[in-house]
């Protein structure tokens, strides 16, 4: 299941994007030769041909691609080819795929906060993640997946705040205020969809077992998200979703663009980049997020497509970027490159792009631990 929900998110990112190539050109009177969902390094599994576009789908589903007629080698019917259009169209051609991964993720925000509502602000809460057998939290009513937000009248602000107020009341009968109910758990935070608050009752150990605590419980200190609710017929919620989804896009689009910038200095200093996953570690993410819901699927997808955007705009060979690189050279050196020289420079670049590809997910497959097992299966034999 998780590999068809795999298979179903990747589609989208890179068909929203190629559709924004496709899409653009057509507007502008570019014949498309081909709009594919993988890359052509075999013959496609089928392909589909209406009017003068060729629907292809290859085996190596990690990317897609728009052929636009004569974008790659001279043509005789002039007018309906790429190189005959000015540097404007041209670079608008090419950037619309970025820009409709941006829109993707506009929207995936936007449905996302009219469902949930739109988060406000965040706090942190104490919450129960084990009780142990016998202990006064089992004794005394406490629940896993329960928030303990005051001790007596005491507003707990962190779990090691927690920890000395328990020592403190070892002994002595104390209320404990802890918030119960259903969230859904976003990449930013668990939302508290429908809760209650309730008191409990209980007298915290003065020596407790080793490892246990006076209370008993394993906690943790979980990010929840404050939501600004409202129907979603209402114009001004509308409204707010919208500013919400923007907001969130932006915010997103930074956190790439310092992640990339964590990443160019790891490998200034030589080291190994920290937090980059390729396709082994999204399927990862897929599974993980996948369970939780509709919406934490929707959410992964917003950011995955804020993800697309801001490394296809950057201005490598093979990349949106790169190809709007090589238009504003043009417009510099007033001559475009030889297309000899640019298909081989776009080679090379494709080639280091997959290169990085397998060496970012052979790492994924080393942090799931894949090797060692395979390695334990050699030494058994």
């Amino acid at each position: 299941m998780t590999f068809w929900i795999f298979l179903g998110v990747l589609s989208v990112l890179v068909l929203v994007h190629e559709l924004g190539h496709f899409l653009m050109a057509r507007f502008l009177g570019i014949k498309v030769e081909e709009f594919a969902f993988g890359l052509p390094f075999t013959k496609p599994l089928f392909t589909l041909k209406i009017k003068e576009t060729d629907y292809s789908v290859y085996p190596l589903l990690f990317g897609g691609f728009v052929r636009l007629y004569g974008e790659e080698s001279e043509v005789k019917e002039k007018g309906k080819d790429f190189w005959s259009r000015g540097r404007k169209q041209r670079m608008i051609v090419v950037a619309a795929g970025v820009v409709m991964n941006v829109m993707l993720a506009i929207g995936g925000f936007v449905a996302l906060y009219a469902a949930l509502g739109v988060p406000v602000g965040q706090e942190n809460q104490v919450t129960i993640l084990k009780i142990e057998k016998g202990s006064p939290a089992e004794t005394g009513g406490l629940k896993v997946e329960d928030r303990v937000l005051k001790v007596e009248s005491r507003k707990v602000e962190n779990g090691d705040e927690f920890g000395r107020l328990m020592r403190s009341w070892a002994g002595l009968e104390v209320n404990l205020t802890v918030r119960r109910g259903n969230g859904t758990q976003l990449l930013e935070g668990i939302t508290q969809d429908s809760f209650s608050d309730t008191v409990v009752k209980l007298t915290p150990r003065e020596n407790p077992p080793e490892g246990q605590g006076p209370v008993g419980v394993a906690i943790a200190d979980f990010p929840y998200l404050l939501m600004q609710k409202c129907s979603a017929l209402s114009p001004q919620c509308a409204g707010n979703a919208v500013v919400g989804g923007v907001r969130a896009t932006g915010v997103w689009v930074g956190k790439v663009m310092e992640g990339l910038r964590g990443i160019g200095k790891s490998l200034a200093v030589g080291k190994a980049p920290e937090g980059v996953a390729g396709p082994v570690g999204i399927y990862q993410l897929t599974d993980v997020v996948a369970k939780g819901g509709k919406w934490p699927l929707v959410e992964l997808v917003a950011v995955l497509s804020v993800n697309l955007a801001v490394f296809n705009i950057l201005p490598i060979p093979a990349l949106d970027g790169g190809r709007m690189f090589f238009i504003w050279l043009e417009w510099v050196r007033r001559k475009r490159l030889p297309t000899e020289v640019e298909q081989k420079i776009n080679a090379w670049g494709m080639a280091v792009l997959l290169g990085l590809l397998a060496l970012i997910s052979l790492q994924d497959v080393w942090r799931m631990g894949v090797v060692d097992k395979l390695l334990k299966i050699v030494r058994l034999k």
